[in-house]
């Protein structure tokens, strides 16, 4: 289930703010007048638009309709606490001890994740450990590669974008020294000259760098829980004490996360003996 990423929105909502808010401040005033020195459509054309063309000659056009739905990723969450995937092996383990792996298949339409399910059926399918590995193995890089491509264009995209302000410096510098004898065209020239670089560190540095940065992260988080996941599938498969099971996948936690399962295994037992 996914769930709304509150960072990115917050980072690039406030981040939108502060610069816009610094935009119009003149003279220690806010005016709308300020936002529209800023406001330059031949920047925008060189800037924005030349460095996405850039995008489609550097890679295929199937990759790049794909990242509209990848960056809409950095925006959500949906991967599963690893609290309760510890606990939902520790849960499926004792179910395949005490009533056989076969049992198992009851459980795998109330799992969500169609990777842990995957790997359950192949349990209870009976599909040696080796094959299971490496299918799973196979698919978390299959995952990791389709996710670089998207990072890898938001990258590039964030390099061109800084190179396009330079071409558009150039440009109106250009257009500036064309016409020193005409005061009325040395403005806009300056003007595109100075504002094309705005835009394109802009691009860089607060849009496609930091949303690349986002998902490299997502993506290296998603392939740590499948590597959890995996030791779990395993371990069910080889008839492991359920104990010894959780011990496993708790290395996979964070001091806080450990200290924060201990309280709650602490409550729960607190629980229990009220009962």
């Amino acid at each position: 289930m996914k769930k709304k990423d509150i960072s990115t929105t917050i980072g690039l909502g406030l981040g939108f703010i502060v610069i816009l808010i610094g935009m119009a401040m003149n003279n220690g005033k806010i005016t709308l007048s300020g936002l529209k020195l800023f406001w330059d459509l031949p920047s925008i054309f060189i800037t924005v638009g030349g460095s996405f063309f850039t995008i489609l000659i550097a890679y295929p056009l199937e990759a790049v309709k794909k990242l509209p739905a990848m960056i809409k990723n950095a925006f959500f969450d949906k991967s599963i606490p690893q609290l309760e995937i510890i606990n939902k092996f520790v849960e499926l383990s004792k179910k395949a001890r005490r009533e056989g792996l076969l049992s198992l298949e009851d459980e795998i339409q109330n799992i969500d994740d169609d990777f842990l399910k995957n790997g359950i059926q192949m349990v209870v399918d009976g599909i040696e450990p080796e094959t299971i590995r490496e299918i799973l193995e196979l698919e978390t890089y299959e995952m990791q590669r389709r996710h670089s491509e998207g990072i890898n264009i938001l990258k590039s995209w964030a390099g061109y974008g800084p190179a396009y302000g330079m071409i558009g410096t150039l440009i109106g510098l250009v257009q500036m020294l064309a016409n020193l004898n005409d005061p009325k065209a040395l403005g806009p020239g300056m003007s595109k000259a100075i504002i094309t670089s705005f835009y394109g560190s802009v691009m860089a540095n607060f849009i496609f760098g930091p949303l690349a940065g986002k998902l490299e992260l997502k993506s290296e988080k998603e392939a740590k829980i499948r590597e959890m996941m995996l030791e779990g599938i395993l371990s069910i498969q080889a008839g492991v004490n359920p104990r010894i099971v959780e011990d496993k996948l708790k290395t996979y936690l964070s001091p806080v996360e450990k200290l924060k399962m201990i309280k709650e295994n602490q409550q729960g037992s607190m629980v229990t003996e009220n009962e």
